[in-house]
């Protein structure tokens, strides 16, 4: 309880700090300006996950297994670091590409631009460390810090509509200065430092994570293309009404992320040491966990209006936007079953069917998401979205069922 409301208040910084910055954003650049944000930062999110290359999963597995041995974490995350470097050399490269030749990327060089100091905030960010060593202390340090210094950017320099390009560079900024305090302090406590053969080892780490990573890629395209594409289909007002409901939703996901992110490594560890007691503390933690994520979704859903309201929705938009953000409420409640199946799935190593159901329901719905968008309008962002949700807790129940049974 201790350590989850040390990592709670990190977090709910994390949560508030988007809600408090997105009305203002929509009063000041509108809802085409902020339809540009929510693309820019989609962009840097699917860049962030190839950062990331299985760090957050099997990297912060293996410390929490390993926390006792100093030399083998020491050599991880060396090697682990070593490899997101060349991943953003060469990322850094395709961006720019994209930047310069794609039309739909060079209407907004300057916000992908900026965008994309929040890849190398996520770069530097040993958040993943922390979490294999259960240091929340260190996980919610990070957090504050870096919101801070991006709400703080947010209220001081944005004053005009054009200054939407800069938004995404203050949550860049802080990501970038917050995390490079915490790994300063991993450098001190491990004496890090580059070994012999630490390229080969990363080069291993690349192969070895190819396949959970290139998964993770079609993840992050099922959850942050939608945007592009509403903002190709529809404009950036649309992608802006979007973007104000996704927020609020988003609020949810980064909250079952945050809950996935802490009892992860104890989930792990529980079902490393027995399997039936893992899989019981998994159930009751995620239980638990289901039964309050229901009662936020009821609460949003007796408070819609008001919320709009709070998100300067004009009065006239209200009753449409009403249905939509309703509509939407709908996502959470299958969502946070996702998570905490996908949770088992990785706990059990069973990252290879769980690649497998990525790439081919993100496949699916970035169509489905495009038709329904298309043909039906924004609504049928959402519905696309539901759809794919219960198709994916299908698929994991369908895998996990015999593994259940033979556990009972």
């Amino acid at each position: 309880m201790k350590n989850f409301v040390i990592y709670g208040i990190g977090q709910i910084i994390n949560l508030v700090s988007p809600l408090l910055v997105v009305p203002y954003l929509v009063a000041i650049c509108e809802k085409e300006g902020l339809g540009k944000i929510a693309v820019g930062f989609s962009f840097a999110l699917i860049l962030n996950v190839l950062v990331d290359y299985g760090s957050y999963i099997n990297g912060t597995k293996e410390i929490s297994i390993n926390r006792n041995n100093p030399e083998i974490i020491k050599k991880k995350i060396v090697s682990i670091y070593v490899m997101k470097l060349f991943l953003t050399v060469i990322l850094l490269f395709a961006a720019l590409l994209l930047i310069y030749f794609v039309p739909f990327f060079n209407k907004e060089q300057a916000v992908f631009f900026f965008s994309f100091l929040y890849v190398i905030g996520q770069l530097i960010n040993p958040t993943w460390i922390f979490q294999g060593l259960e240091n929340y202390k260190w996980i919610s340090f990070i957090n504050i810090i870096s919101k801070i210094i991006y709400v703080a950017g947010i209220f001081i320099f944005i004053h005009k509509k054009d200054d939407y390009i800069y938004a995404n560079a203050y949550l860049g900024l802080g990501l970038i200065i917050s995390s490079l305090i915490g790994l300063a302090s991993l450098i001190k406590k491990y004496n890090l430092r580059f070994y012999n053969n630490v390229t080969k080892d990363a080069l291993q780490l690349l192969k070895e994570e190819f396949s959970l990573t290139f998964s993770q890629l079609f993840l992050s395209f099922y959850q942050y293309l939608p945007i592009m594409i509403i903002s190709y289909v529809g404009g950036n007002g649309m992608a802006g009404q979007y973007r104000i409901i996704e927020q609020i939703i988003m609020t949810f996901r980064t909250y079952l992320q945050m809950f996935f992110n802490f009892i992860y490594a104890d989930v792990c560890l529980q079902i490393h040491l027995n399997l039936k007691k893992g899989i019981y503390n998994w159930l009751k933690y995620n239980g638990l966990n289901y039964l309050f994520v229901l009662s936020l979704v009821f609460i949003a859903f007796v408070l819609t209006e008001q919320i709009l309201l709070y998100f300067n929705i004009p009065s006239n938009e209200l009753e449409s936007m009403a249905f939509f953000f309703r509509l939407g409420l709908i996502i959470p409640i299958f969502m946070a079953i996702s998570f905490a199946l996908k949770q088992l799935l990785f706990a059990l190593d069973r990252n290879r069917v769980y690649i497998h159901i990525t790439i081919g329901s993100s496949v699916f719905s970035l169509l489905v998401f495009f038709l329904l968008v298309k043909n039906i309008g924004l609504q049928g962002a959402f519905i696309a979205t539901i759809i794919i949700e219960i198709l994916v807790i299908i698929a994991y129940c369908l895998v996990l069922k015999p593994m259940i049974k033979l556990n009972k």
